[in-house]
């Protein structure tokens, strides 16, 4: 049997697919109705969206047609970037993204306009390293928390809580003159945080200065009545001061005036000449005094904060040349802890008093240069 074909299937097929790309078109506007004098509904960004990504028809004719719609109907939504956007992804041309431009609602000034979705402002830029140097402290990598606190600083001078963490940094690293700097300007910029005196005051403690700490903790109480750490402090250090004031009897102020006496009697001067010295002054220590000469770690965190210059270790030496305590007496604070660490591993050949070792003292010098290095 002999099938026969008809022209008008073809036709029918066309306009099938035309017809179909048009209820698509209209999607999700309002419900269409049949038979009305009025102009069609404004195309919304669903009606467009779903247009696009009909798979009926081929690109390029999904943008003619949508392009056409829009000139003739308008749209319903603003244009902005981001429905450019999100246009340009689901693959509208460049005709069908000006047509939507220019049949885009007019906005007028003085109308309030709710924003769709309301984004968190950013934070400032000191905020943003006052939060980094935050994290850095949890995770424990303290030298990159103090670059950070310094840039918030720079930023935002009177950040006091950024004075205030950087000053428990340098502390704990037992940079004291630093940490006293740093608790005194966030006192200065926060009168009325405990904190900053509490912990002032340890570090004079720790410096060896008991009554300026004892000011600085009764600060602290005067501002926050039960601040533990002003509260225990100074009831050790006044604990402490009762203990070392003990009632002389007449027995022991017999036995000073004695030891006075005895003090002031003459010494034979023969005797005198013979009699070795405790200890003598040798001067600079260098490597040609050296058995060994062990250099101080130059950190990142001072490198990275152009912290150099001279460092002056003032150490002692036992009858072998063992340093036996050593004290930065000259240079950065920063630079100061690293030098001790390197004089007390180091070894010099040791002094002599008519031929026989003996106990000496001396400085060693460190140069601190980005660099040079050490």
């Amino acid at each position: 049997m002999k099938v026969h074909t008809f022209p008008f299937r073809s036709n029918f097929k066309a306009s099938l697919k035309l017809f179909t790309a048009a209820l698509l078109i209209a999607a999700s506007a309002v419900a269409i109705h049949a038979q009305t004098t009025q102009s069609p509904p404004q195309l919304t960004l669903a009606d467009i969206l779903i247009g696009l990504r009909s798979k009926k028809l081929t690109l390029p004719e999904k943008n003619r047609l949508l392009t056409e719609a829009v000139i003739q109907r308008g749209i319903t939504f603003g244009y902005t970037s981001e429905i450019e956007a999100e246009l340009q992804a689901t693959g509208a041309d460049q005709s069908l993204i000006d047509a939507i431009k220019k049949k885009s609602p007019v906005v007028k000034t003085s109308a309030v306009v709710q924003p769709v979705e309301t984004k968190p402002a950013a934070p400032p830029e000191w905020a943003v390293y006052q939060q980094r140097a935050d994290a850095s402290v949890a995770r424990g990598d303290y030298e990159a928390a103090v670059v950070e606190y310094g840039k918030a600083i720079e930023l935002r001078p009177t950040l006091s809580d950024a004075f205030l963490s950087r000053g428990l940094i340098y502390l704990n690293k037992n940079w004291l003159d630093m940490a006293i700097a740093d608790f005194s300007k966030a006192a200065e910029l926060n009168p009325k945080d405990a904190a900053a005196f509490a912990n002032r005051g340890q570090a004079w403690e720790k410096k060896g200065d008991v009554q300026k700490a004892k000011a600085d903790y009764l600060k602290a109480l005067e501002l926050k009545a039960e601040y533990p750490l002003a509260k225990t402090n100074l009831a050790r250090i006044e604990a402490e001061e009762a203990k070392a004031q003990p009632k002389k009897s007449p027995a022991d102020l017999s036995t000073a005036k004695s030891a006075a006496d005895n003090t002031s009697a003459p010494v034979d001067a023969a005797s005198a000449s013979v009699v070795a010295p405790s200890s003598i002054d040798v001067g600079p220590l260098g490597p040609a005094n050296a058995v060994r000469m062990v250099k101080p770690i130059y950190s990142q965190m001072a490198v990275r904060s152009f912290i150099s210059g001279k460092v002056v270790v003032k150490v002692t030496l036992d009858e072998e040349g063992n340093v036996t305590s050593a004290k930065a007496v000259e240079g950065h604070q920063m630079l100061r802890q690293p030098s001790e660490e390197a004089a007390m591993k180091s070894k010099f050949k040791p002094a002599t008093f008519q031929g026989k070792p003996i106990k000496s003292s001396g400085t060693i010098t460190y140069n601190f240069d980005p660099i040079g290095g050490r």
